[in-house]
C-alpha cells in the first residue's frame, strides 16, 4: 500500500478553469483528466489524503465522480466542502478538519488552509492552487494540483523534498 497526496480538485467547477489558469475547455474535460491523473497513479488498495475542495454537484453526482476514483481515500474538509456526512455520502472512508500524520522520519499536519504564520512544523495544505510553488516555503507545501501537473503526489516524493528541507 502507498500513501498519495491531493488537494482542490473541484470537480465540474466551471470557474475554477478560469480562476486557476487550468489548461481546460471545459469542466468535463477536466474531469476525465483529473480522473484518469488520479486512478494512473493511485491503486484500489493505496492510501489517499485528499486535502480539500472535491467538487460541485449534488450528491450522487460527486458520488459518480469518487467512486470512479481508486484508493482508501482521506479526507481533510477544505472551505468548498460540506460537512463530514455529506464528505462521507459521497464517497469518503475518513473526514477530518486537519491531522497530524508520520511521513518517513517527519511528522506533518494536513490541513486545508495554511496557517499564517507558518507554524514551527512541517504542514502540507490546499487552497492556494498556481498561488505557491510545490516547494516547501516556511514549512510548508502545497499539493493543490495545478502546481503537480493535475496528478496526486507520491510519499516517496514528499519524504525527499521533507528531508532535503530539513537539512537547510
Amino acid at each position: 500500500m502507498k500513501k498519495w497526496f491531493i488537494a482542490d480538485t473541484h470537480f465540474s467547477h466551471t470557474n475554477i478553469i478560469r480562476y486557476a489558469a487550468r489548461p481546460y475547455a471545459s469542466v468535463e474535460e477536466m474531469n476525465i483528466n483529473l480522473i484518469d491523473n488520479w486512478n494512473r497513479s493511485i491503486g484500489v488498495n493505496d492510501q489517499v489524503f485528499f486535502l480539500g475542495d472535491f467538487g460541485l454537484g449534488d450528491v450522487d453526482h460527486l458520488h459518480s465522480i469518487c467512486s470512479q476514483l481508486h484508493g482508501n481515500k482521506i479526507c481533510i474538509r477544505g472551505n468548498h466542502d460540506r460537512n463530514a456526512s455529506w464528505m462521507t455520502r459521497i464517497g469518503f472512508n475518513v473526514v477530518l478538519e486537519s491531522a497530524f500524520l508520520k511521513i518517513g522520519r517527519h511528522t506533518v499536519e494536513l490541513i486545508h488552509i495554511p496557517t499564517d504564520p507558518a507554524p514551527a512544523h512541517f504542514q502540507f495544505h490546499g487552497h492556494v492552487h498556481d498561488k505557491r510553488p510545490n516547494k516547501i516555503i516556511q514549512n510548508q507545501l502545497n499539493l493543490c494540483v495545478e502546481v503537480w501537473e493535475y496528478k496526486p503526489v507520491a510519499e516517496k516524493t514528499l519524504i525527499s523534498l521533507l528531508d532535503k528541507a530539513s537539512k537547510q
